[in-house]
């Protein structure tokens, strides 16, 4: 089997998405963020979500998402 190499961005950013589930979103951001890992947006909640689910949302130097979010 061929192996591929990829290269550059991703022509189309936020394709994927990985979720992480965490009871501390808060917490869990702090880490990557520290770390230097691009923001796209701190912790914040849905609209017409409860209070307490949190959603986080990280960007990898391909243009693809992680989020971390309170369990549902």
């Amino acid at each position: 089997m061929a192996q591929v190499q990829v290269k550059g961005k991703n022509a189309h950013p936020a394709r994927v998405i990985w979720n992480i589930e965490t009871p501390d979103v808060k917490g869990g951001f702090d880490r990557p963020a520290g770390a230097g890992a691009r923001v796209v947006r701190e912790p914040y909640g849905p609209e017409r979500a409860p209070e307490s689910v949190l959603v986080a949302t990280f960007s990898y130097p391909d243009d693809n998402h992680l989020q971390l979010v309170s369990p549902i």
